[in-house]
């Protein structure tokens, strides 16, 4: 283990930045997401991986890094819990954190670290994105991101993407921090919290890429994710399940329906097909959302990131 200790205060007008990268068994992205850090630009980021017990050659790796890298090896109690131990650990004004699978964008950390210095009453930085795949390749834009509304992220979906976002300490401190029992929205609960009491910023510039390897959490999270983004919506002061997730829960049974009827289920294809139009045509913003020209460039994305992942898988067997 190689323990972390603090950073000094900056010797000049620029903050420190700490990143935190959560990571388990994740050796073969690891090495991506560590050189994207090291290769930004900004003089003053704090870096420090947060491993959760690895047996898959991680600690090799990070140990061969020497003194680049900072990591703490141990067992930890989820993702939130790790990423919220290792902002315990750092002393950065500026946080965010970076998941093993995936990369920041060269120059990156100084384009946040300007937006927020401009706006000083701001939290939250986000900017744009892009989906990689497992080798690394550009797949195309995260469509999902939109200008900045307090409103559309609470009723309608999570437009920021995780890894193309900062914030700033006291305001973490301030809003509670990580919840470190959710699973899959404990970003976009960390974003609802801070968009409350505090300025959020967009900005024009590409951030980072989010690999997409059709085993992600969030792809694979299905109708239990739903029910946490339920919570956490209603939690924030939504009717239930906001508008984008609606239509992705009737994707869900949409795609029951499919399998039933392979299987010649015929009244259980109809059942989930009537629970799939009752999600939508139950909410007017998920009703009024099919006629969004948006919505339709989010699905075609995604039936494009399933097609790559479903060939990677096919032609890895």
């Amino acid at each position: 283990m190689k323990p972390a200790t603090p950073y000094p205060p900056a010797c000049d007008s620029l903050p420190w930045v700490t990143l935190v990268t959560p990571s388990y068994n994740a050796r073969p992205y690891l090495r991506a997401a560590i050189d994207s850090v090291l290769g930004q630009d900004y003089p003053h980021i704090e870096y420090l991986v947060m491993d959760g017990g690895s047996t898959d050659g991680t600690l090799e790796l990070l140990t061969a890094f020497g003194d680049r890298v900072r990591w703490v090896s141990e067992p930890d109690a989820g993702q939130a819990d790790a990423i919220a131990r290792g902002f315990e650990q750092t002393s950065g004004t500026i946080l965010g954190w970076l998941n093993a699978d995936d990369v920041l964008k060269p120059g990156a950390v100084r384009a946040a670290v300007a937006a927020l210095q401009t706006h000083p009453h701001a939290a939250l930085v986000y900017g744009n994105a892009d989906f990689i795949d497992a080798q690394g390749d550009t797949i195309g834009p995260c469509t999902v991101v939109e200008p900045y509304s307090r409103h559309r992220l609470l009723h309608y979906g999570d437009y920021i993407v995780q890894p193309a976002a900062l914030f700033t300490r006291p305001a973490y401190a301030a809003v509670g921090g990580l919840d470190r029992s959710l699973h899959w929205a404990m970003d976009w609960d960390l974003w609802l919290r801070l968009a409350r009491h505090y300025e959020v910023v967009a900005v024009e510039a590409e951030l980072a890429s989010y690999r997409w390897l059709g085993s992600n959490k969030t792809a694979e999270g299905g109708f239990e994710r739903l029910k946490e983004v339920e919570a956490v919506a209603r939690r924030h002061g939504c009717n239930g399940l906001p508008a984008y997730f609606r239509l992705e829960r009737a994707r869900l049974y949409a795609a029951q329906a499919r399998r039933a009827l392979r299987q010649r289920q015929f009244l259980a294809a109809l059942g989930s097909l009537g629970q799939a139009a009752a999600t939508i045509f139950s909410s007017w913003r998920a009703t009024r959302s099919l006629c969004d020209p948006h919505v339709w460039r989010n699905y075609r994305t995604a039936s494009r990131l399933q097609r790559r992942a479903t060939q990677a898988m096919i032609g890895g067997i």
